[in-house]
């Protein structure tokens, strides 16, 4: 996104980017009592049949490297895996009252938190730090967290990516109608936006939206990248629904 910002192809009307998280589980049926967890390396030693298999997954995969190519040094592989569920609510409830600029950094946020620091994903207190830190009420959190709210809503996105025929993250949906699945490289996502800003008119449709109850009024809030030209009398969008 940020090389298409920095260089548009029309300086008066460049494209800009909205994102939305989508909720996926790859553990669904981890519990949710809160006390509950194992190690990430547990689960991917059981989940590729035994270390020496896990080893040959990671070294075709080349996480670590690829990590470090974005500037994430470590990978703590002994991180507490739990059931996320709170933490996908979270992320939807920021959405819907404060945007994608906070959750995007509360996104960041919780990333560093759990495959950096280690934390469990469905910790309160951790979740209501995360949550505070980019502008909401801890109380108003907390409360949050300990309801109901926003799960029909998750139940419906899984319905809807059971539909879409995604099964495995991570998955991008560009503009409600732009399928890219696996790790794919920025180079292409960057050929899907710049096909989209020569049409002149963004892509701001989302397959998620109004399935996660995202309002209009948030749905158009844009990320403020750092190389957007500041003198843009208008502007189109491209929205991108993050699996």
């Amino acid at each position: 996104m940020r090389e298409v910002t920095r260089t548009p192809m029309d300086a008066d009307n460049p494209l800009r980017f909205s994102v939305l998280r989508v909720p996926f589980f790859l553990e669904p049926d981890y519990e949710e009592d809160p006390e509950w967890h194992e190690t990430n390396r547990a689960r991917l030693e059981r989940k590729w049949g035994g270390k020496e298999a896990f080893a040959a997954q990671k070294r075709r995969h080349r996480l670590k490297e690829r990590g470090r190519e974005v500037g994430i040094e470590h990978f703590n592989l002994d991180r507490l895996a739990s059931n996320t569920l709170k933490s996908h609510r979270l992320i939807q409830w920021v959405t819907k009252h404060r945007g994608c600029v906070a959750s995007e950094a509360l996104y960041n946020d919780l990333n560093d938190r759990h495959f950096v620091r280690g934390q469990k994903l469905n910790d309160v207190e951790m979740l209501c730090d995360a949550a505070e830190s980019v502008g909401a009420d801890r109380a108003e959190c907390d409360a949050f967290l300990k309801s109901d709210e926003g799960l029909a809503e998750i139940r419906l996105a899984q319905a809807v990516l059971r539909r879409m025929g995604i099964h495995s993250i991570p998955n991008f949906v560009i503009g409600g109608k732009y399928v890219v699945g696996g790790a794919v490289h920025a180079s292409e996502l960057v050929e899907i936006f710049r096909e989209i800003e020569k049409t002149g008119e963004g892509a701001p449709d989302s397959a998620f939206a109004e399935t996660l109850q995202i309002p209009v009024e948030m749905r158009s809030k844009t990320l403020p990248l750092d190389a957007l030209p500041t003198h843009a009398p208008k502007t189109t969008s491209a929205s991108a629904s993050s699996v």
